[in-house]
């Protein structure tokens, strides 16, 4: 069951917000329909969105299956005010601040990613280590130079991308209250092998 709920629980955040959207918007085109599914318009977008995440392989008809589920489950959930509870809401605020940093660092990366320049002597470099390292057991270099480019690439950037984080803290106003803070007592799970406890 946590399996199944697990699958579905992205497509189901995702499928919340569209419903919050679509209740704003006009009314739809129904030339854009696929479905209805009770009070619910699934639009040719909403569907191509649900195909982006589907399994491999997936039929079409298939897909339309699962969409239906999904939505059915939601709207039974916002039935029973599922929606409307305390720690779901938190829950989709901790996926929105994820989605919103994890799509922060990426644009920030790409950007990095796109100005850093590595010269011939550093891949060079970095060849003849490894070369050390694997006591000769390596590729030759004329195999090995592009990878290693864009290893470097990617090292650089991301080394870019630490400064950046470290300068807009520098920058940023922070007050502690360590009298509040020190009366925090956080209790350490009894999963140890990084697993997560259910209620």
């Amino acid at each position: 069951m946590k399996k199944l709920l697990n699958k579905f629980s992205f497509v189901i955040v995702a499928g919340l917000m569209a419903v919050l959207i679509t209740g704003c918007a006009k009314k739809p085109d129904k030339d854009k329909m696929v479905a209805e599914i009770n009070n619910f318009q699934l639009m040719v977008d909403d569907f191509m969105h649900e195909a982006e995440f589907s399994l491999s392989g997936a039929t079409k008809e298939q897909i339309f299956q699962d969409v239906v589920v999904k939505e059915l489950l939601l709207q039974e959930a916002q039935k029973n005010s599922l929606d409307k509870n305390r720690r779901f809401m938190k829950e989709i605020e901790d996926y929105w601040k994820q989605a919103l940093i994890k799509r922060l660092i990426f644009i920030k990366g790409e950007e990095f990613l796109a100005t850093v320049k590595v010269g011939k002597d550093e891949v060079k470099a970095q060849y003849d280590f490894m070369a050390k390292e694997s006591e000769g057991r390596i590729k030759p270099y004329e195999q090995m130079a592009q990878r290693i480019e864009g290893d470097l690439k990617i090292r650089k950037a991301r080394a870019l991308l630490d400064q950046w984080v470290a300068k807009i803290r520098n920058n940023a106003k922070i007050k502690k209250y360590d009298r509040v803070f020190d009366s925090i007592v956080i209790e350490k799970a009894d999963n140890q092998d990084g697993g997560t406890n259910e209620e």
